[in-house]
């Protein structure tokens, strides 16, 4: 047994509601504890006051190595009035704003980037795409940050595009934007249902990184609606069916609990922090799943180049695919579990070329005993609770083949490093 080694640079963080004057030694300690690594700042105003704490949270900040993402007032745009249809505009000294928010944070190494606006409709869309154009335009390093609306039946007239792939593939087009994020919630239903179309949303998403915008996603934390509670091995089904298709960032929704004063008709209820600042079980779901993301990969999932995914033994949705066996995998087999649902990745390291192959049980409830079978593997690896890679033993009867079981629990995903016979082109 040994101590948590500390964070690696894979995005993981939350959504932000507090006030920056709400900032104490607590909430820092809960941060660290948590294992963030990108923290959604807090909201703060241009008064000294707020410039004091923002000063000591960009302290902590670099102490941490936690990089963070700016609700700076001069470049984030706000909402109108719920159901207006009026187009939002930006105002003339926007530009000049920006500059001005640039110019003061672009030297310091833990700024990411800053927030724009979340869940844009169709009527803050052009203002949004200018922002974009605006912070790219006084930087190529910080990010300028935009959550976008799911793929739903219910944002089609928000976004007012048909095809939410033609929705995508205009805004990266327009803005540049080399990296985005987006939310959905239905994985985590009551009575123990997954939304299909958390994976299409993935799938989405997938798709766009092939033109090279990289994203993010977030996931559920916090209950309402009529959104369960996520436990531990929800937590970890959903990082790591992300990491599945490729996501190189993950944030949660949220990390406070809403009061519910500002929307009676909400229930938000047992977030990771409570009512009264109090750690939950979730918050714990959060820390574990993130420590170990950090720790048995690190970085590596940022280097991992995406080639295929698919689902095994059935497809939840028809936009996915099930598995190919065109690579070096070239068959699974269930050995024991109960409602088995796989998903099966493989990646290519960006600079070495190196094989992966990343085997999740899509499951969050029932452990799940596999064999997988592959061709033109000399070598497999796998990495345990420390990131300590570890050869795998072949338990195949031939040659030129090589064997592996593998227990997973529910919501486990296992990286496997692959020797192949023939090197990868890159």
């Amino acid at each position: 047994m040994r101590k948590f080694a500390g964070i690696s640079r894979f995005p993981l963080g939350f959504w932000n509601y507090m006030d920056i004057r709400e900032l104490d030694d607590q909430v820092l300690a809960d941060w660290e504890e948590a294992a963030f690594s990108c923290i959604l700042s807090p909201f703060f105003t241009l008064e000294e006051e707020d410039r004091g704490k923002l000063d000591i949270l960009l302290r902590w900040c670099a102490e941490h190595k936690v990089n963070i993402i700016l609700r700076d007032p001069r470049v984030s745009l706000r909402h109108t009035e719920p159901g207006s249809s009026e187009k939002m505009r930006l105002a003339a000294d926007y530009d000049s704003l920006v500059a001005e928010a640039v110019a003061e944070f672009a030297d310091h190494p833990q700024v990411y980037g800053f927030f724009i606006l979340d869940e844009p409709h169709w009527n803050y869309y052009e203002a949004v795409v200018q922002a974009v154009q605006t912070v790219k335009k006084h930087s190529d390093r910080l990010l300028p940050f935009v959550n976008l609306l799911p793929a739903m039946p219910s944002t089609v007239d928000l976004l007012q595009f048909r095809h939410y792939d033609r929705y995508l593939a205009d805004f990266a087009e327009r803005t540049g934007a080399q990296q985005v994020c987006y939310d959905y919630y239905g994985q985590m239903m009551e009575r123990n249902e997954e939304s299909s179309q958390y994976y299409v949303n993935l799938n989405h998403y997938r798709n766009l990184s092939r033109q090279g915008v990289e994203f993010w996603t977030t996931l559920l934390s916090t209950p309402h609606f009529n959104y369960r509670r996520p436990s531990y091995e929800d937590m970890r089904w959903q990082v790591n069916t992300s990491l599945a298709y490729g996501a190189k960032g993950i944030l949660y929704f949220t990390f406070y609990t809403p009061d519910n004063a500002y929307n009676s008709e909400t229930n938000y209820r047992q977030g990771p922090i409570d009512w009264w600042g109090e750690r939950t079980d979730t918050f714990y779901g959060i820390r574990n799943a993130n420590r170990e993301l950090h720790q048995r990969w690190g970085d590596l999932f940022l280097e991992l180049q995406l080639l295929q995914v698919g689902h095994y033994p059935e497809v939840p949705a028809k936009e996915l695919n099930t598995v190919d066996y065109n690579g070096p995998v070239k068959e699974i087999e269930i050995l024991t579990g109960r409602e088995p649902k796989l998903i099966l990745s493989e990646f290519r390291h960006r600079t070495s070329g190196q094989s992966y192959a990343f085997i999740v049980n899509a499951n969050p409830r029932d452990s799940v005993q596999v064999q997988v079978q592959l061709e033109g593997v000399l070598r497999l690896r796998r990495f345990n609770a420390y990131g300590e890679a570890y050869d795998v033993v072949n338990s195949a009867p031939y040659a030129d083949i090589f064997q592996s079981k593998i227990w997973l629990a529910p919501g486990q995903g296992e990286l496997m490093e692959l020797v192949r016979t023939e090197p990868t082109e890159l």
